[in-house]
């Protein structure tokens, strides 16, 4: 059965527009890194899907106009170009976020599925352009290589996470580059350091050397650890304090539900001699601290060392966040 050329064309731009729809109204279910990075990779797929519905496009209209095939190929390539570039245009006007790795992502979908969609293609049969099968499979080596180093950030961070998930009930011990994704900090900074002698806690070679500046609130953060906190009872970790004096510092513990409002996650003031200080938390004190709920053990999402506004630079070290 033949289509009509009004009914391809319909077609193909029913495809393009349902295209942009899941572009424009998919919300991601969480808003977490991996997600990010899945829906950002995303747009591979998408603007290959699209990529390949203006090429029909262009072989139903210009057909007879355009006697090299390969000029449908190039005015696909620019009108997906063109497209994504116009759709991330749009978003920097709205609350979603224009990126220019979509943009460079939708080239990429484009380039493999035209390409990948070249080498299959009939109607270069007869029209001089001629593909042996060595050129066909090399082709294609190259479209799976480009699409497998597009996709290498999505892959990492899948890594990442399973990494953490193994790595459980071990939060971070700083003795892994994957858990690195994880951790982050403001107004200080973080050194990955062989265990002084002196940390005699330490059960690992490494731990996090945090420098805290005096300017702002400094802190350190694990974003997203592995968030089911059921079946457990403690939180540990250590600490280590290069100051002369006591210093104090919050402990704060988010969930999922957490509406940056202070009374709705875990805060606790610790005192931190200098020295070694070993640090257990019990989970039901967790679980209890927001003033009107309980904080979800199921969906922990951060957990945050703070200093508020220290007179001096102040430098620790951490290891060794578990749960027992």
């Amino acid at each position: 059965m033949k289509f009509s050329k009004r009914l391809l064309i319909v077609l193909l731009v029913a495809v393009i527009s349902t295209a942009l729809i899941v572009l424009e109204k998919f919300k991601m279910p969480l808003n977490i890194f991996l997600w990010r990075y899945i829906f950002d990779a995303g747009h591979i797929p998408l603007f290959g899907v699209i990529s390949i519905a203006f090429l029909g496009i262009s072989q139903t209209f210009w057909e007879r106009r355009f006697a090299n095939p390969m000029i449908h190929y190039i005015i696909a390539f620019i009108f997906a170009g063109l497209l994504g570039l116009v759709t991330e245009v749009i978003q920097y006007f709205t609350p979603r976020d224009a990126d220019l790795w979509d943009i460079i992502n939708d080239g990429i979908g484009a380039i493999c599925f035209l390409g990948l969609y070249f080498t299959f293609d009939r109607r270069l049969t007869g029209s001089g352009v001629f593909l042996s099968r060595k050129l066909k499979y090399i082709i294609r080596l190259a479209v799976v290589i480009l699409g497998l180093v597009a996709m290498m950030p999505t892959i990492n961070w899948i890594g990442a996470y399973l990494s953490r998930n193994i790595r459980f009930p071990v939060i971070c011990n700083f003795e892994s580059n994957w858990e690195q994704k994880f951790v982050f900090t403001n107004n200080a900074s973080l050194s990955i350091v062989p265990s002084p002698e002196y940390f005699a806690d330490s059960i690992g070679n490494n731990v996090g050397r945090i420098d805290f500046n005096k300017n702002g609130q400094p802190n350190f953060m694990i974003v997203e650890p592995y968030p089911d906190w059921t079946g457990y009872d403690n939180l540990s970790f250590s600490i280590f304090s290069e100051n002369p004096e006591t210093i104090n510092i919050e402990l704060q513990i988010n969930d999922r539900q957490y509406n940056k409002n202070n009374e709705n996650r875990f805060n606790k003031l610790l005192s931190i001699n200098p020295g070694l200080n070993k640090i257990t938390v019990p989970l039901k004190e967790i679980t209890n601290a927001p003033k009107n709920r309980q904080l979800d053990m199921h969906k922990i999402s951060l957990i945050a060392l703070s200093l508020a506004q220290p007179d001096s630079n102040i430098t620790i070290y951490l290891d060794n966040f578990r749960l027992k």
